[in-house]
């Protein structure tokens, strides 16, 4: 496993040399920020707008495009990238702009749904590659899976990392994670691990949580 240690991104930059990536940035989300103003239930407030902290700071496109994943990445790396659907079209700017090019898209089926117009039952994985696709561990996979018990706000569920595990070799990075994973390098600002981030204030934008 690779070690590495702060909590700046130059410390995986300098290890390099990742043959999988899983990312889950933390995308931007219309009508949500440090406040999350919306219509309270309680008939007291008269239908009032009530302030609600969101789940965690968020970060605009151009900031996710901006790091330096490219330099983190062996040429045949796969990157296992979560959007959700509010940001799937901004998913592949930011794969281009890590040095990827897209294959496919991987779907998760949650047990359970949300949302303002559709009720959104999936989430996306866009899988991307560098260099030439291989796949030296397994290949023909389902593209979609289904979890049944739900995690916290946010976190992704351990059967997405089954599948990538059969599909991608080592060394694995795991880009704003929410836990420490047995022989993975992980990142991220809620994680206790051999790699931590911090999101800076000039990062944050109005955005929710995926």
């Amino acid at each position: 496993m690779s070690e590495a240690n702060g909590n700046s991104l130059d410390s995986l930059v300098v290890l390099s040399g990742f043959r999988c990536i899983v990312a889950d940035p933390p995308w931007p989300f219309k009508g949500t920020g440090a406040w999350n103003n919306r219509r309270s239930t309680d008939p007291k407030n008269n239908g009032n707008r009530k302030p609600q902290r969101v789940a965690y700071p968020t970060m605009t496109h151009t900031a996710i495009e901006a790091l330096p994943i490219a330099g983190m990445a062996e040429e045949d790396c796969h990157l296992w990238l979560w959007t959700d659907n509010t940001n799937l079209h901004a998913g592949f700017h930011v794969m281009q702009a890590w040095g990827f090019k897209y294959l496919a898209p991987i779907h998760w089926i949650k047990p359970a749904g949300c949302g303002m117009w559709w009720v959104h039952r999936t989430q996306t994985i866009l899988f991307g590659y560098r260099g030439k696709c291989r796949f030296p561990l397994a290949r023909f996979r389902p593209n979609l899976f289904t979890s049944s018990n739900p995690a916290r706000h946010s976190e992704k569920p351990g059967e997405a990392f089954t599948l990538i595990e059969s599909v991608s070799p080592g060394p694995r990075l795991e880009l704003f994670a929410r836990r420490p994973r047995e022989n993975w390098t992980v990142w991220g600002n809620e994680v206790e691990a051999n790699a931590a981030f911090v999101l800076y204030p000039a990062n944050n934008t109005k955005g929710g949580a995926t």
